[in-house]
């Protein structure tokens, strides 16, 4: 064996310019699917964390209760079973907030656009300045009554500046309609394709403009240490959740109960009757997850990735074909080569093995070659700066992509690609160590 693979380097290395030309074509292949693998990697990262700065944690818990005139209001009017639910995940919990959100209408002269407004208890949430990026103004003034985070898009549109007052109009719990003032200081980068545009502002404020005393809350959004764990945390709070109050069925569970949990989390949940025989007590629970919110992203990710692996296909393909007829011009050329191999001892196998090292060897170096410039190129197009304005900003961190090559997925390429050229190699290996000795060394190519 070790005699057949220094045979094979040697040859490599005696026909450099076919050697290269191969090589290259499979560097290409493999930059291309390394390239759409990272790209596609880094996407999701970073949508994970951009979704879960907006939304303000991994897992989300909302509540309803039936008021007094039997209505449905969106207020956790009793969290002990959510404290004890989260409780009972331990360690694997960084943080947890409590929030307000209503959707509603901001107004600037004769400019308004509709806005999902997010109330923030900036005291609790001490990251919080950590966890979005401001594009103007500052977050000196965060703590002020009244003071106003928007989206930098949305500022624009409404033409409002830092330091000027807009008007927010929006329902209150009970369906009554109120309007609030609230004064500009910071503007974040915009989201893109986010579902909606999303402004912060304290707590206790927009608790006031809802009809929430100024301690309440309407979610519980849980930031995990390990996202990765997200889908195993949530079903244990949603079970310990089920054992101690009602609940709504999970948005795989229930696409209606799901639609219903989304709403109230954009903060679009409307006033509606609960029938006698339906009302509950206390607070009946929903949750859902970044993954539920990140389903669409995944969906494009999924798209994206089995596009490249088909592209992948299509050229491996065409380097196997390469590759078949490289090597078939390579046998009729060491025509007498072989023979006088044969003739000297060597067996079948070690002709057919020669062929076969060459082939892995070559694609093997190319494929090293395609990983690196991926590196490279992943490396250049992460300095791009698409700007805080781009439609994709959901897709970046600090207006770069992010590129996240797994070695995995690497390996597995490379296994395919090996395979394949093994595939493409071993017709013209096998006629190679089929060549008869005498016949092989009397021809003359």
């Amino acid at each position: 064996m070790f005699q057949s693979i220094r045979i094979a380097v040697r040859n490599i290395t005696r026909q450099k310019k076919r050697s290269i030309l191969l090589g290259s074509a499979v560097a290409f292949g493999f930059l291309v699917i390394s390239l759409v693998n990272g790209f596609t990697a880094g996407i999701v990262g970073t949508t994970k964390e951009n979704f879960a700065h907006t939304f303000g944690g991994h897992i989300y818990i909302t509540g309803s209760s039936v008021s007094r005139m039997g209505s449905e209001i969106s207020l956790i009017a009793d969290d002990k079973a959510a404290e004890k639910a989260i409780a009972s995940l331990g360690t694997k919990v960084a943080s947890v907030h409590h929030r307000s959100g209503v959707n509603g209408t901001m107004y600037f002269g004769t400019n308004n656009r509709s806005i999902k407004l997010e109330g923030v208890d900036f005291a609790d949430e001490g990251d919080f300045a950590s966890s979005v990026e401001i594009s103007r103004g500052s977050l000196a003034d965060i703590g002020k009554e009244g003071s106003l985070i928007l989206p930098d898009d949305t500022a624009k549109k409404l033409g409002a500046e830092i330091g000027e007052t807009v008007i927010y109009k929006a329902s209150t719990i009970t369906g009554q309609q109120n309007v609030g003032e609230f004064t500009l200081i910071a503007t974040t980068v915009s989201g893109g394709l986010l579902p909606i545009e999303t402004g912060y502002t304290g707590k206790a404020v927009l608790n006031a403009l809802i009809g929430l005393d100024a301690s309440s809350f309407q979610k519980i959004n849980v930031y995990l240490k390990d996202v990765e764990g997200v889908n195993a945390a949530a079903a244990g709070i949603y079970a310990a959740l089920a054992r101690e109050a009602p609940v709504e069925s999970r948005i795989s569970d229930d696409q209606g109960g799901g639609i219903s949990m989304m709403k109230r989390m954009m903060g679009m949940g409307s006033v509606k009757s609960v029938a006698k025989a339906d009302q509950w007590t206390g607070t009946k629970f929903a949750l859902t997850t970044i993954e539920d919110i990140m389903k669409p992203v995944m969906s494009l990710v999924t798209i994206l990735n089995t596009i490249a692996f088909a592209v992948f296909i299509v050229l491996l393909l065409i380097i196997g074909v390469g590759i078949l007829n490289s090597y078939r011009m390579i046998m009729i050329e060491r025509t007498s080569e072989i023979g006088t191999m044969r003739a000297i001892g060597v067996q079948k196998k070690g002709i057919r093995d020669i062929f076969l090292f060459e082939a892995v060897t070559v694609s093997a170096a190319g494929a090293l070659a395609g990983f690196v410039l991926a590196l490279i190129v992943s490396a250049i197009l992460s300095l791009v700066n698409f700007g805080n304005a781009s439609i994709f900003s959901v897709f970046l961190a600090k207006g770069h992509f992010a590129f996240s090559l797994s070695v995995l997925d690497s390996l597995t390429n490379l296994l395919i690609l090996c395979v394949m050229s093994l595939a493409a190699v071993y017709l013209p290996a096998r006629k190679a160590a089929n060549l008869l000795p005498a016949e092989a060394l009397r021809a003359s190519y």
